[in-house]
């Protein structure tokens, strides 16, 4: 919203020698729907300003200040972009990240396509030469610093993992788990431990199912041999599943792509029209990964894989029979 904002506040502006103050400014964007305070907009306005690439000026001459963007900045035509502020545009673009707001995103990409022909469709030697951002793949670092802490420590922590009880997702707590070892399981960072004081058994899970991590005051449990025979029996088992790429095209209001339902490590997102969105996990194809989609089937569809998109496909079919 701030770039959305102060990109407004920009285009409201008039070219210098005419002038608005802040309250005026503040009146036309109530009328587009940005509700701020005063300070907020103050603020705004100086942060633009001290930036000094955008051409703004300050009138102080009297109170309240004037604001005006200089005429030489636009070339004497609002219509005209500077090759300025077409490279700050170009730059703008390549720098946006995913996770911004569709609206926002469009907002800047027609700036963009705008400071493009500025060059007649040749992008500056400086921008065309910039490295391409690196995929990086939704993963909470504070949270796998945490978890390789207390494995190296050999600390006890409490901590909320994700799981489905009833065909229902919960995030449950749990007062005591014990931490051995972070693995990468096909392109999915995955955490193994142990359950509470008495529990036997020895688990695996994806980093991304586990969240807020407290280190407590207690030390790990050991595991015997046993149990270490268990842990390597839960780690062939999960290797036995295959990770793959899932994309799934849902509604942009969705509780998935809100974030509210995780389907595996999020790495890429997509606006493909104004109602829907693409969106791209790296995950584990497991039955309860199965079951989650086919709930639901009625708002979300399996892009990729095909064998994925075609079992949710017989599970609808068999249902529909069943309710002829």
């Amino acid at each position: 919203m701030l770039i959305l904002r102060q990109s407004t506040i920009l285009d409201i502006i008039p070219l210098s020698p005419r002038y608005i103050s802040s309250h005026e400014l503040m009146v036309k964007l109530n009328q587009f729907g940005f509700d701020i305070s005063t300070r907020m907009l103050q603020r705004d306005l100086q942060s633009l300003y001290e930036q000094g690439c955008f051409g703004l000026e300050k009138d102080t001459r009297s109170k309240p200040y004037g604001w005006s963007i200089n005429a030489q900045w636009r070339g004497g035509n609002t219509k005209v972009m500077s090759t300025e502020v077409a490279e700050h545009y170009l730059l703008l673009e390549q720098l946006l990240p995913q996770s911004v707001p569709s609206d926002v995103k469009r907002s800047v990409l027609t700036k963009a396509e705008q400071a493009l022909k500025r060059f007649n469709g040749h992008v500056p030697d400086w921008l065309a030469t910039l490295p391409k951002p690196s995929l990086k793949v939704n993963i909470d670092t504070q949270l796998v610093a945490q978890i390789e802490h207390v494995i190296k420590h050999k600390r006890a922590v409490s901590a909320e993992l994700y799981r489905v009880l009833y065909d229902e997702a919960h995030w449950l707590k749990f007062a005591e788990l014990s931490f051995y070892n972070i693995v990468e399981q096909g392109g999915v960072l995955m955490a193994q431990f142990m359950v509470g004081s008495l529990h036997d058994k020895c688990y695996q899970m994806p980093v991304y199912r586990i969240r807020n991590v407290h280190i407590l005051q207690k030390t790990r449990r050991e595991p015997s041999t046993e149990q270490l025979k268990s842990l390597r029996s839960a780690i062939n088992k999960g290797m036995s599943q295959e990770a793959i790429e899932l994309i799934v095209k849902v509604p942009r209001h969705s509780a998935v792509n809100q974030g509210f339902i995780e389907l595996g490590e999020l790495t890429d997102k997509q606006q493909i029209d104004d109602k829907n969105v693409l969106l791209t996990y790296q995950t584990i194809d497991a039955e309860q990964l199965t079951d989650e989609l086919f709930k639901c089937a009625h708002w979300l569809e399996v892009i990729k894989p095909e064998k994925l998109r075609q079992r949710i496909t017989t599970k609808l079919k068999a249902a529909a029979t069943i309710y002829k």
